[in-house]
């Protein structure tokens, strides 16, 4: 039996739940990618911006951020424009609040991975109970003779292959949030400890 015969028994809940696992795989390759420390906190540049600033050239600073475009040098320029008088806490204030926008701009699709890992073995169930019910309704309308074995098939199909997909999609599904979700947590630590680090290093400003 092909896997598409597969979907086509299960009924609509099963093309649901097929397309819940699209997304969801979508979602975790766009993490996969997004989450690379490369992009976010280089190590190797963070130093370099460090001995940078060690010489007190903030303008070279921004203009390294600006040639080598990554999470953390965004954040820099945009916490220089925004600073005003510099200081050590107008830029870590500056740096909080930009940082926490770029956050919530990597954190976007993490809650619909979580809803999909939720949804999916309750759609599964809701698939069962609806092959349930066309079982007892092949049953029913077969009292007065022998019940359809074709419709009782059917029925009986939709009600474990929708439980059986509903668990395929949220077991990964699940499992690729929570991991995905230590290493945000991870990267935004790293974030936090940059920021810190370039304040402590602006030498000269209070």
């Amino acid at each position: 039996m092909s896997f598409f015969s597969l979907i086509s028994k299960s009924g609509f809940i099963g093309y649901t739940l097929i397309l819940l696992s699209v997304v969801s795989l979508a979602i975790v390759i766009e993490k996969i990618v997004m989450f690379r420390s490369s992009k976010i906190v280089p190590k190797d540049r963070l130093k370099t911006m460090v001995m940078l600033l060690s010489t007190n050239k903030i303008g070279d600073v921004i203009e390294f951020c600006k040639r080598n475009r990554f999470l953390l040098s965004e954040i820099i320029i945009e916490a220089f424009r925004n600073i005003g008088e510099i200081s050590r806490v107008n830029f870590l204030n500056a740096f909080e609040v930009i940082a926490r926008k770029k956050v919530a701009e990597l954190e976007r699709g993490m809650t619909l991975l979580a809803t999909i890992a939720t949804i999916a073995p309750l759609l599964g169930l809701l698939g069962t109970v609806l092959g349930m019910v066309k079982i007892f309704g092949v049953l029913d309308a077969g009292t007065s003779g022998i019940a359809n074995p074709q419709q009782l098939s059917a029925g009986i199909a939709e009600a474990l292959l929708t439980t059986v997909f509903g668990l395929i999609v949220a077991v990964p599904s699940y499992v690729a949030y929570n991991l995905l979700q230590r290493k945000l947590d991870k990267l935004v630590l790293e974030i936090e400890q940059a920021g810190v680090i370039i304040a402590n290093n602006l030498k000269g400003f209070k």
